[in-house]
């Protein structure tokens, strides 16, 4: 009883491909989505390239920040489908044979998925406060402090986030 009990929660483990194959799945949409922007920054580059205008170049500098972030969302569903399938499943065994990317899809333990998710993740927040800062416009001597404090602490983060 005991071992059968044994085999069918070792076999469970497998229930976390759903998992998998649904993060994959989130990141196809999500690149075409990101591909979706780039369409549409295409079509925002011809736009400017004929008027000029410096609306239109704020629009396609906010929409290269949307594509930016919307590759950086694709690329966290990988990574997190991978370490799932990693650390549950089976060890990928391309990702260890390739040369450009052995070294970044192989992960041995939690801390590790966490680790390179919170790297990917903290380059979002930063995306997404440059845009908010280029929306911005400071009105006092304030504003331009707190955003000063922003930058700081942002580089703060980076610095704690190298290996």
């Amino acid at each position: 009883m005991r071992e059968l009990f044994e085999r069918f929660l070792w076999s469970s483990r497998l229930s976390v491909m759903f998992g998998v194959l649904s993060c994959i799945v989130a990141a196809f949409v999500v690149f075409a989505m990101g591909l979706r922007d780039v369409v549409h920054m295409i079509e925002l580059i011809m736009g400017y390239i004929f008027s000029g205008s410096h609306a239109v170049r704020n629009d396609l500098v906010m929409v290269v920040v949307e594509i930016l972030d919307t590759f950086l969302l694709g690329a966290v569903l990988l990574i997190f489908a991978f370490g799932l399938y990693e650390l549950f499943i089976n060890n990928l065994k391309g990702a260890s044979k390739s040369e450009a990317g052995g070294k970044i899809l192989i992960i041995s333990s939690i801390d590790s998925l966490k680790s390179k998710l919170g790297k990917v993740i903290l380059m979002m927040l930063i995306i997404k406060v440059f845009s908010f800062f280029s929306e911005m416009k400071p009105a006092s001597m304030l504003d331009l402090l707190y955003m000063g404090i922003t930058v700081v602490l942002i580089a703060g983060a980076m610095k704690l986030s190298k290996d």
